[in-house]
């Protein structure tokens, strides 16, 4: 019996049971994100008076606390207390010499309560001394570092669970994008600290102090850049292009390996296919004129793809979009950054 089924339409490369598993891990992972973000929330930020000297919490997970000056436990620091200590136990030491000399029966018996009474506040010295101890601390810089990576993280987990659902829904999975909705989560995490210490460090913000910064702007940044982390990736690389921009003034320089690569070349030139599907690998051809040039650079959405063929009147390039994507941006430049030729075609 002949098979009839048609080997050109899109199939989920799911089961059902994968399809199941799959959900429930993106619902734990984003559950266990948004549970640490209100583990790790402080209750309140610093002035900024205080500076970061005095941006330390107590570090009990959801009840993050700031340490402020009127909640020092008992009154005192853990020194001051211990030096406390050892004060009362010399004035005890030098009352009981008193009661060994003394021969005054009354004078003796109120040493006695004495005594007593500082031995009590020595008892209470001792366990606030020990709860002291026991008091563990959290610094406000590491609590924005921990949630900044959570922000990312939940951010592009909402990206990843819309993605995924997407193409399960349509029926065009491909089983070869596992590792990517795995590894992405933590890619922008790392992502989301990176765009973190950058505004820290002044390049797209103001000041440098911990309790200074806006906590709810820069979480807020943070989950744009886990949710949009192609956009956040294109936009440090101007900040870097910003900082690290160099120019050549150099004289006499030897133009043998230099090659001049005029826009107009790429005026004639044309593409197909019109709209890019957006299940698979596509294969997209750029026809033209004097195309073969040498150290040519070709990015497609900001990033370098290296062409399946190059002829003198055609390049061929092999593209997968992206999970949700519109649309795909290919940009032709020559080896000084120029750019020869852009293009955004549909994704549909």
């Amino acid at each position: 019996m002949a098979d009839n089924t048609s080997t050109d339409m899109p199939v989920n490369e799911i089961s059902k049971p994968g399809k199941f598993f799959a959900g429930l891990l993106l619902i734990i992972f984003t559950s266990l994100a948004i549970i640490s973000l209100i583990a790790y929330w402080p209750n309140k930020m610093p002035s900024a008076q205080d500076g970061d000297d005095r941006a330390w919490y107590l570090h009990q997970r959801f009840n993050i606390t700031l340490i402020e000056k009127a909640d020092s436990a008992c009154g005192c620091e853990k020194d001051s207390l211990t030096r406390a200590t050892d004060s009362v136990i010399n004035i005890i030491r030098k009352v009981n010499d008193s009661i060994t000399t003394s021969r005054d029966s009354a004078r003796i018996v109120n040493l006695k309560d004495s005594i007593k009474k500082m031995e009590a506040t020595i008892r209470f010295m001792t366990k606030c001394n020990m709860a002291l101890s026991e008091v563990k601390r959290i610094h406000l810089n590491t609590i924005l570092l921990l949630l900044v990576a959570l922000m990312g993280f939940l951010g592009n987990m909402i990206h990843v669970a819309s993605s995924f659902t997407s193409y399960v829904g349509n029926g065009t999975f491909k089983r070869n994008w596992i590792l990517w909705y795995f590894v992405k989560p933590f890619t922008a995490a790392g992502l989301a600290i990176i765009v973190y210490f950058i505004i820290r460090a002044g390049f797209l913000s103001y000041g440098t102090g911990a309790s200074g910064i806006s906590l709810y702007g820069i979480l807020s940044l943070s989950a744009l850049a886990g949710l949009f982390t192609d956009s956040a990736t294109l936009k440090l690389k101007e900040v870097f292009e910003v900082i690290f921009k160099t120019k050549d003034d150099r004289t006499g320089k030897l133009k043998g390996d230099e090659v001049t690569v005029a826009s107009n070349e790429f005026a004639g030139v044309t593409f197909t296919p019109k709209t890019i599907p957006a299940a698979g690998e596509n294969t997209v051809v750029f026809t033209g004129k004097s195309l073969n040039i040498p150290d040519i650079i070709i990015t497609i959405d900001g990033n370098p793809v290296s062409p399946a063929s190059k002829t003198e009147d055609k390049i061929e390039l092999k593209f997968t979009p992206a999970a949700a994507a519109v649309k795909a941006v290919f940009v032709f430049e020559d080896k000084t950054g120029k750019v020869l030729f852009t293009r955004e075609i549909p994704v549909k």
